[in-house]
C-alpha cells in the first residue's frame, strides 16, 4: 500500500507490534502533511500544554540537566517535542518510537537554536524489554501511542519505572481506548499501591473544528511517581 493510501482507521486497525511497524514505515515520510495537517490533530500540542500546565516549574528552577529530563514516548515524528520546546525550552528531550522511519523524522526536529530538538531517540517497543533505567526522567509524556491496536494499560507500568521519585506523567489516550480497556482501574489500583499519586484525568479534543474528526477526544491521564 502507497504513503497516500494509509487511512485513520488503518492506523486503528493494527493489532501487533509488527502491525504498527509496517503501518508507520509506510506513513511516516507523509504522516504530517497527509492526516496531521489534512485532519486538524492537535493532541500533541494539547499533551504538551497540559505538561507545561503541571510541571513547567521544574524546568524554571532546575539546577542541573537531570532535573529537565523528559521522555516522549512513541514520539513518532516529533510533534510533542516540537511543541515542548516552542512554549517552554527549557526541557531536555529524550524519544522512543517503535518506529525506526518515524524516528528518522523526529531527528530532522530542530528548535530556535538550529540544534536538534531530541537529545537521544531510541528504537522500542514496549510491549518488550525497553533499555531504560528505572527513575531516568523527571517527565513522562506521550500522545497517540495508546491511541489503538497493541498497546493497553499493562503498558503504563514500563512508563511509570521510567520516571524518578516525583516525576510528572502527562499521557494521552483515546477516551474509547480508555474506557473500553480498563486504563481508569489500573491507575486507580497504582494509586492504592501507592505507585503514583496526584493523578487527575483531563478530557480534550483530538481535534480542532472543521476536522472530519472533530469530537473525538483523549483523556490525558496526569499524574506523578510516587516511588
Amino acid at each position: 500500500m502507497d504513503n497516500e493510501h494509509v487511512r485513520l482507521e488503518d492506523a486503528y486497525a493494527v493489532v501487533t507490534p509488527e502491525d504498527n511497524r509496517k503501518l508507520y514505515a509506510r506513513w511516516a515520510a507523509t504522516y504530517e502533511s497527509e492526516f496531521v495537517t489534512d485532519n486538524l490533530y492537535v493532541i500533541p500540542q494539547r499533551v504538551a500544554e497540559i505538561f507545561v500546565d503541571v510541571a513547567g516549574h521544574l524546568a524554571e528552577h532546575a539546577t542541573a540537566d537531570a532535573d529537565r529530563l523528559v521522555l516522549d514516548v512513541g514520539c513518532g515524528t516529533g510533534l510533542i517535542g516540537q511543541a515542548l520546546t516552542r512554549s517552554d525550552g527549557q526541557w531536555v528531550i529524550d524519544g522512543i518510537d517503535i518506529s525506526p522511519q518515524m524516528l528518522a523524522e523526529s531527528a530532522t526536529k530542530l528548535g530556535n537554536d538550529g540544534t536538534p530538538i531530541y537529545r537521544r531517540l531510541v528504537a522500542a517497543d514496549l510491549t518488550g524489554v525497553v533499555d531504560i533505567a528505572d527513575g531516568a526522567y523527571a517527565g513522562i509524556l506521550s500522545s497517540g501511542t495508546f491511541t489503538h491496536g497493541h498497546l493497553g494499560p499493562d503498558s503504563l507500568s514500563g512508563l511509570i519505572r521510567f520516571g524518578r521519585a516525583g516525576a510528572h506523567f502527562a499521557i494521552g489516550i483515546n477516551a474509547v481506548h480508555y474506557a473500553e480497556l480498563g486504563f481508569d482501574e489500573r491507575l486507580q489500583r497504582e494509586l492504592v499501591a501507592g505507585t503514583i499519586c496526584d493523578f487527575e484525568p483531563r478530557v480534550v479534543e483530538m481535534y480542532l473544528p472543521g476536522s472530519p474528526h472533530f469530537g473525538d477526544t483523549a483523556v490525558v491521564a496526569v499524574f506523578r511517581r510516587s516511588r
